[in-house]
């Protein structure tokens, strides 16, 4: 590989594109992830990347290793990459920002359990923050490429998430039980213990924090559960098991969603072994002006307005359960 750059001077063919394209990939630790992120194909990111590591002459990715690592040169573009990125989105940001204080855009990256709950209530409150809005939900790996590489503006997560990001606003939002579902005319005591390890259960997938922490605890009890199904989608874990093919553990936000799983499962609190969720909202420091601030006393006022009652009319055993986020 060869680069002739002069000092201060960008290599010839450099694209800013290629940066974004290596920075998901890192992130993701795969390009078929980092494909279906980005939404193109395997193999174009893949020549992507060969193409940014011919611009830079030397190997960012070690591909003798699955899944694949960077290379030490990698590890150095991957952090300014990064602050390049970020850099370049503010610039847009203050660009692009009316003298009435208006966002071109704002895009808002989180969980499917907070995505349809949050987004449309928080647009239809507040939609004079931006021109225009995008509301994403997906996985934390993609959530957290968006907002590594400034496709999202902000990220709502949960707190454990979080730990190592640098440079950044948090806030609590937050925090929630976690609580077992099953079907109406389940026959087993409705508690976490071994005699559940008779039905199937329902899993959350691996790639979602709430799978994770749910095995997490269930590790700490020493607890094992047959498992053949998992999903990634709420509406799908809610429905299987409203069938009567297992039990699973859910958060009450998730239920909001499917109004129809208050009829239709036996839900029920976690007694021995009690755990929840704490979600976080993050930003940029110093990227976006009050709009972060603005967000989180908006979600805050909507969940204590909007949603908790409208729970606690379904599940009145949740009263003290929730509890909504102070800074």
């Amino acid at each position: 590989m060869n680069a002739v750059m002069n000092k201060g001077q960008l290599p010839s063919g450099f694209e800013f594109r290629a940066l974004q394209v290596f920075v998901v990939t890192a992130e993701q630790g795969s390009m078929t992830q980092a494909a279906k992120v980005l939404g193109l194909t395997q193999s174009g990111v893949s020549q992507i990347i060969a193409g940014l590591e011919e611009t830079v002459g030397r190997q960012l990715f070690d591909r003798s290793i699955r899944p694949i690592v960077l290379t030490k040169v990698g590890q150095v573009l991957l952090r300014q990459g990064q602050k390049i990125l970020g850099d370049l989105n503010s610039a847009f940001v203050e660009a692009t920002e009316s003298e009435s204080g208006e966002l071109a855009s704002l895009s808002i990256a989180m969980p499917e359990s907070l995505a349809n709950v949050l987004g449309p209530r928080l647009y239809r409150r507040k939609g004079e923050l931006a021109r225009n809005w995008r509301i994403s939900n997906g996985l934390m790996p993609d959530q957290r490429a968006k907002f590594n590489t400034h496709a999202a503006d902000v990220m709502i997560t949960e707190e454990s998430n979080t730990s190592d990001m640098l440079d950044v606003d948090r806030y609590n939002l937050f925090t929630e039980p976690y609580v077992l579902i099953f079907p109406k005319q389940f026959a087993a005591a409705p508690e976490l213990g071994a005699h559940l390890a008779d039905s199937p259960f329902i899993r959350f997938s691996l790639r979602s924090s709430m799978g994770r922490q749910t095995e997490a605890q269930l590790n700490r009890l020493q607890l094992k559960y047959p498992s053949h199904i998992e999903f990634d989608s709420i509406v799908g874990h809610a429905t299987a098991v409203s069938y009567g093919l297992g039990w699973g553990i859910t958060t009450p936000l998730c239920l909001f969603q499917v109004p129809w799983a208050f009829d239709e499962l036996s839900i029920h609190p976690i007694l021995r072994g009690k755990f929840g969720r704490r979600m976080t909202l993050l930003a940029r420091q110093q990227t976006l002006g009050s709009a972060p601030r603005v967000i989180v006393d908006e979600c805050r006022s909507i969940l204590e307005e909007e949603v908790f009652p409208q729970l606690l009319t379904h599940l009145p055993w949740l009263e003290g359960s929730f509890k909504v986020g102070e800074d």
